[in-house]
């Protein structure tokens, strides 16, 4: 009775002010009419009351109010958050319901009025469409957020770590567009039920998005890109990747970018328009590679045997055991040259511990030729500067180049001075020519006799 003690006071002093009305205006039969309309006013009011109890009584019992937080299904628990809006929405809708009762019942009726003017057929159209856009835009999104919440408990109950992460991380964006989209529509359609011209709306918003489009294709290809790799599952946090020239493990996935942290701690930010390949090394398979360069002229089978022994031995040790999963396989001779003899061979491993096991076969590598006398390749080279008093692939000792320059030094220069003295007799002197200088044969100078 809360309700009438708060309300009592109010209806009393109507009473009193309309039994005035009546004396002072001396209206004929004012007071059976007063009490006719009085009377209808309770009811009325008792009849809203009884509707406010039951209605709001059945939407607690939809909402499964009464059963508590703890025992709500995955249905009740999205749909309570739309409880206290709708509770508001039936509070209201019961109040303008028992005002137009009201009014009719003292004589006025404001419902009719409106229902029969022309604009009251085009805003009761309109508010109805409007109502019918929000319900199947509240209803898409509960269908659309609640597949994708279920989905995300079930891989989260099962242990599906991977997908739930995944799937935790595409589900904002698909969110906000998903909502930017349904209010779009719901928006256009009702301002068009409004009266108002959506045509210019429609274009200035293309125009827009073309802009956009032209000025932000890195962005765009960002996040399109992102989705695909993201869809395809082609990293997650924890893997150890080579994306855009860069290696490191991953840190951190959004829509647009990786974060890498590197060998030396380097933290590396790529966006996901610069990657175009995407080297993961932790798939489930990872193998330890072997490669061994013996000296040439070792002992080739030994070295092999060794080598094959030393991966059966890693193969059942409890330390390694389980992240190997086949024997070594020996590949055979890769590589031969005058200095070294390459073998190659792998086994194949777990993608956790292929570097530990192909650390431990190099030591043991080491270790094991170096006790078996099986020489390991140098790199480095040697070079013969010399050899004293020993011949050469020509038969010549050492020193005699140098007495054959000798010689040839000794022909050039005999062979310089005789060419100087031919050419010195050739040449006048004292301006006389073809004549020696012993005074036999005429004078240049003097007459012939």
């Amino acid at each position: 009775m809360q309700w009438f003690a708060d309300i009592w006071v109010g209806v009393a002093l109507f009473v009193v002010i309309a039994l005035w009305f009546v004396w002072a205006l001396d209206l004929r039969g004012g007071y059976a009419e007063l009490v006719r309309a009085g009377g209808l006013s309770l009811v009325v009011l008792l009849a809203a009351r009884v509707s406010a109890i039951v209605l709001l009584g059945a939407l607690s019992r939809l909402f499964g109010l009464r059963e508590g937080p703890e025992n709500m299904s995955f249905g009740q628990r999205r749909a309570y958050r739309y409880y206290p809006a709708l509770r508001r929405i039936v509070i209201v809708a019961i109040w303008i319901v028992t005002l137009d009762l009201l009014l009719h019942t003292w004589g006025l009726r404001p419902a009719r009025i409106l229902a029969l003017a022309p604009i009251g057929h085009l805003l009761g159209s309109a508010l109805l469409t409007i109502v019918i856009a929000v319900v199947a835009a509240v209803v898409i999104w509960e269908f659309a957020n609640g597949a994708a919440e279920r989905r995300l408990n079930a891989w989260t109950d099962t242990g599906d770590f991977v997908r739930a992460a995944r799937l935790r991380t595409l589900l904002p964006m698909f969110r906000t567009t998903l909502f930017v989209a349904i209010l779009v529509v719901v928006g256009l359609t009702a301002l068009s039920q409004l009266g108002v011209n959506t045509a210019p709306l429609i274009a200035g918003a293309s125009i827009f998005g073309v802009a956009l489009g032209f000025g932000s294709q890195k962005l765009v290809q960002d996040f399109i890109t992102g989705i695909f790799l993201l869809t395809e599952n082609a990293m997650q946090v924890g893997d150890w990747v080579t994306v855009a020239g860069v290696s490191g493990t991953v840190e951190f996935l959004s829509i647009r970018t990786v974060r890498l942290r590197g060998g030396d701690g380097s933290l590396y930010t790529v966006p996901f328009s610069s990657v175009t390949t995407v080297n993961n090394t932790n798939r489930g398979i990872g193998n330890a590679a072997v490669k061994v360069a013996i000296a040439h002229g070792a002992d080739l089978q030994r070295a092999i045997d060794t080598l094959k022994e030393i991966g059966a031995e890693i193969r059942n040790e409890d330390a390694y055991k389980d992240g190997i999963l086949g024997d070594f396989a020996y590949w055979g001779v890769d590589q031969v040259d005058g200095a070294s003899v390459t073998l190659v061979g792998q086994i194949q491993c777990k993608d956790s511990a292929r570097w530990g096991v192909q650390r431990e076969f190099n030591r043991r590598v080491l270790l094991r030729f170096t006790e078996r006398g099986i020489e390991l390749a140098n790199p480095q080279r040697s070079f013969l500067v010399g050899m004293a008093r020993e011949g050469d692939v020509e038969g010549l000792a050492y020193g005699d180049d140098r007495e054959d320059d000798t010689g040839d030094d000794r022909t050039r220069a005999q062979s310089r001075d005789a060419s100087k003295a031919t050419q010195g007799a050739g040449k006048p002197r004292n301006g006389r020519s073809g004549a020696s200088g012993d005074g036999h044969g005429p004078s240049s100078g003097g007459k012939p006799n």
